[in-house]
């Protein structure tokens, strides 16, 4: 009972997870959820700067309106991001927006090693212009790479340094042009790699 009551509570509804217990009796919770890691080989100079960010393309609470959605996390856009945001009349064109460019931010966030408290407003991604800034001035020699991942339930970004003049923005729209940066395994994959690692 206490799993039902504890999704629930976080409203997440019953078709999105299953209730599994072990052998002993000990209840988990399955759930769909995408679990990321960004990763680079070559020269230290060159790869050190390298962060992804993943937004699940779906609002929280599941209740509430795309609107209200992006009205809550205002606070971590610009006023020309949220104009370009909301300039679309499709809901589901907004949300796609709006998660483009949380990834690209949480992306380069972490690629630069900033805390979780970072003022994500200091950030500014024009998408449709191919530009980004911070504190008013241009980020030169990032390179962004978005994709759909998951049956296009998750938006992925990659920010990813690359030292150039200006900064660029490249659009993964199939599996194929995927397959160069990223890679998925599951995790009977990986648990089946772990005693090589220990050897």
């Amino acid at each position: 009972m206490l799993p039902l009551l504890m999704m629930r509570h976080r409203r997440i509804p019953r078709a999105k997870w299953r209730d599994c217990v072990t052998p002993n009796g000990k209840h988990w919770i399955e759930q769909n959820s995408l679990c990321g890691m960004a990763m680079a080989q070559g020269v230290q100079r060159k790869v050190v700067n390298i962060g992804l960010g993943i937004k699940q393309l779906a609002v929280e609470p599941r209740s509430v309106t795309v609107a209200a959605y992006v009205e809550s996390l205002s606070h971590k856009l610009t006023t020309s991001e949220i104009a370009s945001i909301t300039s679309e009349p499709v809901d589901e064109k907004i949300l796609r927006r709006l998660c483009i460019v949380l990834a690209l931010k949480q992306a380069y966030i972490r690629a630069i090693g900033q805390p979780i408290g970072f003022d994500w407003s200091r950030l500014d991604f024009d998408i449709p212009g191919e530009k980004a800034q911070g504190d008013g001035h241009p980020l030169q020699g990032w390179e962004g790479q978005v994709q759909v991942l998951v049956e296009e339930d998750y938006q992925c970004a990659c920010a990813f340094f690359r030292g150039t003049r200006e900064s660029s923005f490249i659009w993964h729209k199939t599996t194929r042009d995927l397959d160069n940066w990223v890679q998925f395994i599951n995790i009977d994959q990986m648990v089946k790699v772990i005693p090589k690692l220990t050897a």
